[in-house]
């Protein structure tokens, strides 16, 4: 079940949709919003589709969570990218819930006039290995500074979640994760033994050259095969670079990482 417009809310305070096993439940928005699963969520509204219409829209398959998610535009794919990318998140569900702020909320437009605020639907909802969850909203750096953000934000800071507002990933860390991206899925991930080699080889730090043509002689197998699995292994963490800098055969990789101070 799918909304195609948001109720209005009637009250003084915050309501929360969630869609629960195929039901939209109903809740108050408040701190006990952080025991409910809503990386479970399945999408509250509708993703609307139209003739000539302007934005792409489409699946990711994420690896994260192991099947399709669906997105509005390009910049909410390259979203799902990233989180992909991030091993500190574990669970994902898209357009999870709906606020409903509460009746007479209302903010100052630029040109000061006063526009009513009635829902939102968030487009992302992420769950963290530690336990913690993120809402984020993706939209344009211009268009980033919406009221809807900020009682957004409010009401995540109230919950105890984070809140993100995802505006896209900068150059060169953007057409690297694009093309490591095709390396994520599991056809390409190592067995065993050439996985062990690949740590080994990268610990400690060598380039990502050395390191495939090392891996390659001691299991036998083809570089070409080697580098496929270096790049899975890239992608999901097992080894790291610098995502600032541009990937290339030069690049060191390191298996353990080191943030900088």
């Amino acid at each position: 079940m799918t909304l195609r417009h948001l109720p209005a809310n009637g009250t003084d305070q915050t309501r929360v949709l969630i869609n629960l096993d195929g039901n939209i439940q109903n809740f108050a928005g408040d701190a006990a919003l952080g025991d409910i699963p809503v990386e479970r969520a399945q999408p509250l509204r509708e993703f609307f589709a139209w003739k000539h219409k302007r934005n792409y829209e489409g699946y990711w398959f994420s690896t994260t969570v192991g099947t399709h998610v669906p997105f509005e535009s390009l910049l909410e794919r390259q979203f799902l990218l990233s989180a992909d990318f991030d091993p500190s998140i574990t669970a994902i569900s898209a357009q999870p819930l709906g606020l409903l702020w509460p009746a007479g909320a209302t903010t100052e437009t630029p040109e000061g006039r006063t526009r009513t605020l009635r829902s939102h639907v968030p487009d992302f909802f992420c769950r963290h290995a530690g336990g913690d969850a993120t809402l984020v909203d993706v939209r344009r750096p211009d268009a980033a500074d919406d009221p809807h953000f900020h009682l957004t934000a409010e009401l995540c800071a109230e919950i105890g979640w984070g809140y993100t507002v995802f505006t896209g990933l900068e150059s060169p860390t953007s057409e690297t994760l694009d093309w490591l991206a095709g390396y994520r899925m599991d056809r390409y991930a190592p067995d065993t033994e050439v996985r062990g080699a690949l740590l080994a080889v990268f610990d400690p730090e060598t380039s990502l050259r050395a390191g495939v043509h090392a891996a390659s002689r001691s299991t036998g197998l083809a570089r070409d095969a080697i580098l496929c699995n270096t790049l899975h292994l890239l992608f999901h963490g097992e080894v790291h670079f610098d995502p600032s800098q541009p990937l290339t055969m030069e690049s060191p990789i390191r298996r353990h990482w080191e943030p900088t101070p």
